[in-house]
């Protein structure tokens, strides 16, 4: 018996960005379905001596007949870095024997902005064009590319704290997708009249405005904090991909009363539970943090190609005699 280990640059090699949007797609409405199991509790979470920071999170996705782990460790200050560790262990549901291990960590910056562009392009006005950036590193980079993929761009503003951060994504921007794309001397600048924001720093505060968020406007987070207080209560449409997984950060950042905020999740929108935008000056506000069901069915779609491709490592799992 054995497993297959497949590398980052392997899933890379597997996959596309339109790959990603429809796996996301489809495991979002598999949930909204009641078709993924949750563990309980749904994840854990540990500390060691330095404040380095460990995560394990698992689900079953029924459909796929597979189950996953995913284990999580970082530096306490930067979980983007690249001494952040992300592997899946995925196993087979019949059997309960391991399948794979897969290094998430394409996957995982793939995953964390395709389902926060997907969900904003379901909740955007149908004549959205002009995209802030607040932030111009990896994750940043990434969501510029499902952005020109789900929307028309007519104009893309970036903020960054370097100078020389915004300037190098504004070009890579023009000569990678054609779009109209400049460097903004401040976050205010380059949200002002946006159609469409994404905050994407690890600054871990609050980076917005909630006076500069125009009517119409829908705001992408992928931390808590970035919107800040008043452009989370006072938004029009709020929406999370997990009530559970948001509850403390939200009572912690902003009060006891911050979670009653909450409009509708993002599987609740996609799968018509909840209409979601209502009229054309909503202004929306999503924050997503990702689902572990999203990283286990990226996974699981790695390694059936693997298999068909014979790409990976086996690994043998000995068994001990009887």
């Amino acid at each position: 018996m054995s497993l297959i280990y497949l590398t980052a640059r392997q899933c890379h090699a597997l996959l596309t960005p339109d790959d990603v949007l429809a796996e996301i797609a489809r495991v979002v409405a598999q949930d909204a379905a009641g078709q993924v199991r949750w563990p309980v509790p749904p994840n854990m979470n540990m500390r060691d001596r330095f404040e380095n920071h460990y995560h394990l999170k698992a689900c079953i996705l029924d459909e796929a007949s597979v189950g996953g782990f995913r284990f999580v460790s970082h530096n306490a200050t930067d979980e983007t870095s690249q001494d952040a560790t992300r592997f899946i262990m995925l196993v087979d549901v019949a059997s309960s024997r391991p399948l794979a291990l897969v290094d998430e960590t394409w996957t995982y910056a793939q995953r964390t902005v395709a389902s926060i562009v997907m969900a904003a392009h379901r909740l955007a006005r149908k004549d959205a064009g002009t995209l802030a950036l607040v932030g111009a590193g990896r994750l940043a980079t990434t969501a510029l590319e499902y952005f020109t993929r789900l929307f028309k761009l007519k104009e893309v503003r970036i903020a960054s704290r370097r100078p020389e951060t915004r300037a190098a994504l504004a070009a890579k921007a023009k000569a990678n997708y054609g779009v109209n794309a400049k460097a903004a001397d401040s976050i205010e600048a380059a949200v002002r009249g946006a159609d469409l924001v994404l905050t994407a720093t690890n600054s871990a505060r609050a980076m917005l405005e909630e006076s500069w968020i125009a009517p119409g406007t829908v705001v992408a987070t992928l931390d808590s904090a970035e919107p800040g207080r008043d452009l989370a209560e006072k938004s029009d449409l709020f929406v999370v991909d997990s009530r559970a997984q948001l509850q403390k950060e939200l009572t912690e950042l902003f009060g006891a009363e911050a979670p009653g905020w909450i409009d509708a999740t993002v599987a609740e929108v996609v799968s018509g539970k909840h209409p979601g935008r209502s009229n054309e000056n909503q202004r929306v506000l999503i924050i997503t943090q990702g689902m572990a069901s999203q990283d286990i069915a990226l996974a699981n779609l790695v390694y059936q190609r693997a298999l068909k491709k014979k790409i990976g490592m086996e690994l043998p799992i000995e068994l001990p005699a009887a």
